[in-house]
């Protein structure tokens, strides 16, 4: 097996169940990015701290449904005041973008792009292969159970399987999630398990 793929962990929304998130990773070993919009669920002090073991990435001012509809001036502010706010915040520069629910156009990508980012993560899964463009990339697996594109199979096992493709292969796995899905759908211990497993199998 090949052992140079790339993984990647990350959250989105700030809300406070993501701090739950941040322990599991923690306990095996790994760090995530976490997406924050300025109006979530987490204050000041927890974000802070949040960045002291993780990445801290932008996600808006207000997480709109979709970016695309936004005038280039309102665009502008919810991708640009996020990032000064979290970086003001933290004290660092960040440097990744998550597109609030995945919706995005070559304006959007634009003004990410101008707003000083380096990246920028979309919500689009199965995906094993390494990353092409730096500002659509997709993702391998959603910690969600109800997603139409597993037709029906568990998010778990259907994780393990991508993720013994991607280092079969040398390419690249990226688990993401939302922190009060997991809690809402009772998913934590699946979670959990996957992070253990992962943990178990990876670089070996």
């Amino acid at each position: 097996m090949n052992k140079d793929m790339k993984i990647e962990f990350s959250c989105d929304d700030g809300q406070i169940q993501d701090l739950k998130v941040a322990e599991i990773l923690e306990e095996f070993g790994f760090k995530g990015t976490f997406y924050i919009p300025n109006y979530g669920g987490l204050d000041k002090e927890q974000i802070r701290t949040l960045s002291e073991k993780h990445e801290i990435g932008g996600h808006t001012v207000h997480h709109p449904q979709d970016l695309k509809t936004f005038d280039d001036e309102n665009l502008r502010y919810e991708i640009e005041w996020n990032k000064q706010w979290l970086e003001e915040l933290i004290g660092r520069k960040i440097t990744k973008f998550c597109y609030p629910r995945g919706r995005y156009d070559d304006r959007v990508v634009e003004a990410v792009k101008k707003a000083g980012y380096e990246y920028a993560r979309t919500t689009l899964v199965l995906s094993t292969d390494l990353p092409e463009d730096p500002f659509r990339v997709k993702t391998t697996i959603h910690a969600y159970p109800h997603r139409t594109e597993y037709a029906g199979k568990d998010w778990v096992e259907l994780a393990k399987k991508k993720f013994f493709e991607a280092k079969t292969y040398g390419g690249y796995f990226h688990l993401w999630c939302h922190g009060i899905e997991l809690e809402k759908m009772s998913q934590f211990a699946k979670y959990k398990e996957l992070i253990q497993f992962i943990n178990k199998n990876y670089g070996k």
